[in-house]
């Protein structure tokens, strides 16, 4: 493989963790059909690339797995969420928000769930704990055969549906660690690992760059699925264990996800991904896990403080386009420059060790 092969290959990945992450901002500030638009595959997305990036080999035996995720997912994830929390608490003391607990939340941390109003000082949390899960499980899972691996994963999400929808002795929308989440996305990072075990990056981007009139028209094609299957669907939400109908919601999750790296892959071999600024587009994706534990509580704030100069009440801002675009780009902003900081701080870090 030559090192341009592997450098469009980490360019697509980077672009759509980056454009991805922009989907996540837009559905958490605006709403509308826009909205269910995105819903529709932008968290199975995440999951997907993560999928894609899984390799069981750099790892010697389970421990060492654990201890790597561990480091890079939980130890994060407690960090992020004491310091949004303090951030919140203080915000929402000083403004007298209402508030039934200040220490129920930063507790609720341990129990990383993102439904029924937990976590919320920082809700997208929700998303690295379930992560973990699934990737502990899934080490054992892609030991089977290709078969059997995807068996598992849609025992998996069916065992997630019964549960949620048609057991009434017990709420299973409040599993700790967003376990029943997990079970109804494994399914995705399976997919994302399968599809480059069986397929690979480099044959992918060939067949890409090979036909990129076809790629693109295929990409139009997947999007408009996607839309029309999304509306009929409805607005789903995985954080809130909330689907609908399975038989619609996997099928255009997956459709999504491949429309979107499509037209990623589309743009890495293009000439727009010869220019400057997207450099800062893809080291937007690389550091997206920042950007996913960061930005909502930025955009609270950044939603009252626009209501509050325009006049408007918060949910105004958010339905209206032009506002919620505005929205969205100062979030966007003030996002990056967090991370920015961050980054630096991390890499003076890693530069004094």
């Amino acid at each position: 493989m030559t090192n341009t092969l592997v450098k469009k290959r980490l360019d697509y990945i980077d672009i759509a963790k980056a454009l991805g992450m922009l989907t996540i901002m837009w559905g958490h500030i605006a709403v509308g059909k826009s909205v269910t638009f995105v819903y529709a595959f932008h968290i199975p997305l995440f999951f997907f690339l993560s999928g894609m990036v899984f390799v069981q080999d750099k790892y010697p035996d389970f421990i060492s797995f654990i201890k790597r995720r561990v480091q890079t997912l939980i130890i994060p994830y407690i960090i992020y969420s004491f310091i949004t929390w303090a951030i919140w608490a203080l915000f929402s003391y000083i403004t007298h928000a209402r508030v039934d607990s200040y220490w129920m939340p930063l507790l609720q941390t341990f129990i990383a769930q993102g439904s029924e109003g937990y976590l919320v000082h920082n809700v997208p949390l929700w998303f690295v704990s379930c992560l973990f899960v699934i990737e502990l499980a899934y080490y054992w899972i892609s030991k089977l055969p290709d078969v059997w691996n995807v068996f598992v994963c849609l025992l998996f999400a069916i065992l997630s549906y019964v549960l949620i929808n048609y057991c009434t002795f017990f709420d299973f929308t409040t599993l700790p660690w967003s376990l029943e989440v997990a079970m109804a996305a494994i399914i995705f990072y399976a997919s994302g690992h399968l599809f480059i075990k069986n397929v690979g990056h480099q044959r992918f981007e060939q067949f890409v760059n090979k036909k990129r009139w076809f790629s693109f028209l295929l990409m139009l094609v997947l999007f408009v699925v996607v839309y029309y299957g999304g509306l009929y669907n409805g607005k789903v939400s995985m954080g809130h264990a909330s689907i609908h109908n399975p038989f619609i919601f996997y099928p255009i999750g997956l459709i999504g996800v491949f429309a979107f790296i499509f037209m990623c892959s589309l743009i890495a071999q293009s000439k727009i991904n010869e220019y400057k600024w997207m450099r800062g587009v893809k080291w937007f994706g690389q550091n997206s896990f920042i950007a996913m534990v960061i930005h909502n509580p930025i955009k609270g704030f950044v939603i009252v403080a626009l209501a509050s100069v325009l006049g408007m009440e918060r949910m105004a801002v958010m339905r209206g386009t032009w506002t919620a675009l505005l929205a969205l780009l100062i979030t966007l902003l003030a996002t990056t420059a967090i991370m920015v900081l961050i980054v630096r701080i991390k890499n003076k870090r890693n530069t004094v060790k």
